[in-house]
């Protein structure tokens, strides 16, 4: 299983559009600050399931929850945008957030940063913004309870 990690995009619609299609992965997840970009995007590839939260600019997403918590093949992934959990000031309250959830992945933006690491046994992953000057996106790979996570620069450069 191939994810598609996505963040803080901010309408840009030609660099999600164009990550889709380098990456052809088997599903889209968007943290919010944008997640209408998100939504416009499953329009665009019905054959691909998008998930989606809302972020703290999301402001008329309403139905959209600020965390979710999907299991894929042995493996359960947590995210959220990460501005009610202060990613901005460190990491540890998103790493508990994760562990109570029973995730071994833990999927975030918010900082406009790209962070690719792990703390204890949770993959913790920030794949930067797919908007902006340079666009990243992260990619998160699952066999069976095997978990790689890198980002990459929509340019090609693989940053983590």
């Amino acid at each position: 299983m191939k994810l598609l990690i996505l963040s803080d995009s901010h309408r840009e619609m030609n660099y999600m559009r164009m990550a889709v299609k380098k990456e052809r992965p088997d599903g889209i997840i968007h943290l919010g600050d944008h997640a209408a970009d998100g939504q416009s995007l499953a329009l665009e590839f019905p054959e691909l399931p998008v998930c989606l939260v809302k972020g703290n600019c999301d402001y008329y997403e309403l139905n959209l929850p600020e965390e979710r918590t999907v299991r894929w093949e042995e493996v359960t992934v947590f995210f959220t945008h990460g501005h009610r959990h202060g990613v901005k000031n460190g990491l540890l309250r998103l790493q508990y957030a994760a562990m109570e959830k029973g995730a071994q992945v833990a999927l975030f933006g918010h900082t406009h940063i790209p962070f690719c690491g792990k703390a204890g046994d949770v993959h913790l992953l920030n794949p930067g913004p797919c908007g902006g000057r340079v666009p990243t996106y992260g990619i998160v790979e699952i066999e069976k309870d095997r978990v790689n996570c890198r980002i990459i620069d929509l340019f090609g450069e693989e940053l983590a």
